[in-house]
């Protein structure tokens, strides 16, 4: 395993941790979700899914299945920011 590698795994690990304690954080208070914005989350979903494709391109599967988490969670923040919107648009 080359140095590349397992700086991606370390950052992987990071970003995990960071998402398990954003998942941790909606689940309390899904009020939490007022402040993400609908371009952002959908952005950093898609920023994801090319980082991800990379990975898997590179053969560095443990990164891909670490930010499978990342994937899940950053395209049910933009369904549940897009569904917020939606409903607030029809409401006026």
């Amino acid at each position: 395993m080359d140095c590349v590698s397992i700086v991606l795994d370390f950052a992987n690990i990071v970003n995990l941790i960071a998402v398990l304690l954003l998942m941790r954080a909606i689940i309390k208070d899904r009020n939490v979700l007022k402040g993400f914005s609908i371009s952002g989350t959908f952005l950093t979903f898609v920023a994801i899914s090319c980082f991800e494709t990379a990975y898997f391109l590179m053969g560095n599967l443990i990164s891909v299945t670490l930010g499978l988490v990342s994937i899940a969670f950053w395209l049910i923040a933009f369904a549940f920011t897009l569904r917020k919107f939606l409903r607030e648009r029809q409401a006026t």
